[in-house]
């Protein structure tokens, strides 16, 4: 007996408002989602690591405390680098705001002899600005010490969640073996086997693609004499992993800081050339040999991605993106009736050698 489905505009409806509910629900649980999702990420990271110790003949909870120390000590030193340019930076703070009152000076006799704004009407402009904007830096300074906390907190949970996610992976291979009939655990695996291949590959690609940039960008500002050059380099290529926003930050800084620094405009310029000359040798010889083909979406898919990510998860959103969006494809590659998503958000040309039917049945 055929069963009469509904008609397809209400399927579509149906389809559309899950959609909507998957993303109010991922909206309301990212306290819990994005520890847990960063865990998930790391885990399959370290797990190479943990496995290799357990074959050296160290017991299992000793392999997995040995990999998520040695992330510990990678993340240490990340922050003690930054901890030590950040130190060094504020030392130079007051040479820094006299050099500001300088530009400054220099900008209001521009105004006033371009706009004939008095440097008093100016002043009275900005003092009113600024008391329009204390209270707001108030909350702004409330929230910076409740980020901290909560980074603090997502930071130890996280570690705990690896360990565990770690620890556990025979029992989720049991679970999966359970809940999956007909003897098809085995397509699953190789799809888990796929998207722990993703994440692994894109965050080693991601990580060693920083550590040129890092090099390429401070090697251009020190020659060009920019202070601090060693902080804005590493910066910039760390904001890199932030598409498309986060290259724009990153060039920012150092132009910013060169026209603060310099009494002539060509050390800004100067700047921006390193950015965009970095930035034009990583989009076309690093990342496609260094990250590779591990996150193969398209760049519409990538920014629709950024943009969704963004509205649900934040900064958070904006970094795991691309690896949650390439994990996606990986997913919609194997399963049948996804395949015709995963060529929509790849970067595939062809679809007569995809193994689908494309169109509405």
């Amino acid at each position: 007996m055929e069963i009469n489905q509904p008609p397809y505009y209400i399927r579509i409806t149906i389809k559309l408002l899950l959609g909507f509910l998957i993303f109010y629900i991922l909206h309301v649980a990212q306290d819990v989602l994005i520890p847990l999702t960063v865990a998930v990420l790391l885990t399959f990271l370290l797990m190479p690591v943990s496995n290799k110790l357990i074959k050296w003949k160290f017991p299992p909870t000793i392999a997995i405390l040995c990999s998520i120390l040695l992330a510990l000590v990678v993340v240490a030193g990340l922050f003690y680098f930054f901890y030590s340019q950040i130190v060094s930076f504020a030392e130079d703070l007051p040479l820094l705001q006299a050099k500001l009152l300088e530009k400054v000076e220099f900008l209001q006799h521009f105004v006033n002899e371009t706009f004939r704004i008095t440097k008093e009407q100016q002043n009275v402009l900005v003092k009113s600005k600024l008391q329009e904007n204390i209270a707001d830096s108030g909350l702004l300074l409330l929230d910076l010490f409740s980020s901290t906390g909560t980074f603090i907190a997502n930071f130890a949970l996280v570690t705990v969640y690896v360990f565990f996610l770690t620890l556990y992976k025979k029992k989720f291979k049991q679970f999966i073996e359970a809940i999956v009939m007909d003897g098809k655990h085995n397509s699953y695996f190789e799809i888990v086997k796929k998207v722990a291949g993703v994440s692994q590959n894109y965050l080693k690609g991601i990580f060693l693609d920083v550590l040129i940039l890092s090099i390429l960008n401070s090697t251009g500002f020190l020659l060009l004499g920019i202070e601090h050059a060693i902080l804005f380099g590493v910066l910039a290529s760390v904001l890199n992993i932030i598409p498309y926003i986060g290259v724009l930050i990153g060039s920012i800084l150092p132009v910013l800081m060169a026209l603060l620094t310099k009494d002539e405009i060509g050390y800004a310029i100067g700047a921006a050339g390193v950015c965009v000359t970095v930035q034009f040798i990583d989009n076309n010889f690093i990342t496609p040999y260094v990250v590779g083909s591990s996150v193969s979406i398209n760049p519409l898919t990538a920014t629709i991605a950024l943009i969704i990510s963004a509205s649900v998860w934040g900064l958070a959103g904006m970094v795991l993106c691309l690896p949650l969006t390439g994990m996606l494809k990986v997913v919609c590659d194997h399963v049948e009736g996804l395949k015709p998503i995963g060529f929509l958000i790849g970067e595939e040309v062809d679809y007569r050698k995809n193994k689908f039917k494309l169109g509405r049945k």
